[in-house]
């Protein structure tokens, strides 16, 4: 069985076909538009669609597998073969294992085909690599159905990912535990995967296990250089895609997304942290090893390098928080404050704890009313009438009303900086611990 779409609806065929259960079903891509063709130009058109439909139905795997090696990589969004490499090794009856070329540019070319790498190159998931990685476990262990497409996660599969991230087995402790907190119902994966929204999942680490792996929590923590950070980060990517079915254009439908999808995880700053890890506030020692999954935007900056007050830090950072675009303005979801170190020096060197940090936010990060449009301001009277500050909102709106709605870590290296991480709003943070 074999169905046809043009181009530009091959993202809906795909996700129309998932939906009905034939994850698998191959789909022959013609030019668009078809409509507006005269005869001739159709039947041009439904000729080359047969030729392809025939290819899918008879080709064998390693002719798939040459002609992959011996063709050119088309364009993203005009795969006019890319139906020939559709797979889920999610579906009933789908093999444990396949046997795929030995070229590592053939290779990678065959699986990003079949959607399933981040578009960069990948670790080859040999058997020898995927039981290094496992260390004894059991890799028919189930963790959980990652949505949106209920992929059952096992030891296994995720094992197999962190291979293709380029992570090193003494890191499957922390992928497994961000794995156990996808299932997690309060995260709402399914919405995070699926969202228009430009957010990823951002994993934070705690505990001694983050300096014992070299997770970075200072200088350029959550930028590029950092092994670990990287690895780690695009392990959970990979996971939410082959087993969560997060395909780009297919069930993930972001407008434009988010390089923090590629890869975002860091650590807490503990030894310029003059306050608790932020994971004691979940009931964990500070000694315990936890990771915290937020379903979360990409970093935005907070550049304040002449205060000199705790006040006055908070005010650059609430006013650079209080902004009507970000979903938190009219969600009850949390919002991740990340202080640099010598801002967070600046605030608790005239003793005010996190606390007074978090009350101090939600009195003081206000979006002016001059900012706010007619119909923006009529929702926030539905979602969010509690947040009003003057009658009917007439002085503005707070972006958060409870200490709930906030987490505040401490991370990053020397600079007078910070960052403020909006949410995806309908979303609240799950913090798991690291097993052994």
């Amino acid at each position: 069985m074999a169905v046809t779409c043009t181009d530009e609806f091959f993202a809906l065929g795909k996700a129309e076909a998932e939906c009905l259960g034939m994850a698998g079903l191959p789909i022959a891509v013609v030019p668009h538009p078809v409509a507006k063709l005269p005869p001739a130009g159709v039947a041009e058109i439904a000729d080359e669609a047969i030729d392809q439909i025939v290819h899918m139905l008879e080709a064998e795997a390693a002719a798939l597998a040459e002609e992959c090696r011996n063709r050119p990589l088309p364009k993203r969004g005009r795969m006019r073969y890319r139906s020939l490499f559709e797979g889920d090794f999610n579906a009933p009856g789908a093999p444990e294992r396949i046997s795929g070329p030995d070229s590592p540019e053939a290779l990678n070319r065959v699986f990003y085909q079949r959607g399933w790498t981040d578009g960069l190159p990948f670790v080859s998931p040999t058997p020898d690599r995927w039981d290094a990685m496992l260390d004894g476990r059991d890799p028919d262990e189930e963790i959980g159905l990652i949505e949106p497409r209920l992929g059952l996660a096992t030891v296994g599969k995720v094992a197999a990912n962190a291979v293709m991230a380029g992570a090193v087995p003494a890191m499957m402790p922390v992928i497994l535990a961000a794995t156990r907190a996808m299932t997690a119902e309060r995260l709402n994966l399914k919405a995070l995967q699926s969202t228009t929204h430009p957010c990823g999942l951002l994993t934070v680490v705690h505990g001694p296990l983050a300096e014992e792996l070299d997770i970075a929590s200072g200088t350029n923590c959550m930028g590029q250089g950092a092994f670990a950070n990287a690895v780690i980060g695009r392990a959970v990517r990979l996971v939410l895609t082959n087993i969560g079915g997060a395909q780009p254009g297919v069930l993930d439908r972001a407008t434009m997304g988010t390089p923090a999808k590629y890869s975002y995880c860091f650590a807490e700053n503990g030894e310029a942290n003059p306050w608790a890890a932020f994971h004691t506030e979940r009931g964990f020692g500070a000694e315990q090893n936890a990771v915290t999954l937020c379903g979360v935007e990409g970093p935005h900056n907070v550049n304040d390098h002449y205060s000199e007050t705790a006040e006055d830090v908070l005010l650059t950072i609430c006013g650079t928080m209080a902004t009507p675009g970000c979903n938190n303005s009219y969600f009850h979801g949390e919002y991740l404050v990340v202080i640099g170190p010598e801002h967070a020096e600046v605030i608790a060197r005239e003793g005010w704890s996190k606390e007074d940090v978090e009350r101090f936010i939600i009195e003081r990060a206000i979006i002016p009313r001059w900012h706010i449009g007619k119909a923006q301001m009529a929702l926030y009277g539905q979602q969010v009438p509690e947040r009003f500050v003057g009658p009917d909102g007439r002085d503005g709106v707070r972006i958060v009303s409870e200490r709930e709605q906030l987490m505040v870590m401490v991370a990053g290296g020397a600079g007078r900086h910070s960052c403020v991480i909006p949410s995806f709003g309908s979303t609240l943070s799950v913090t798991e611990a690291i097993r052994d």
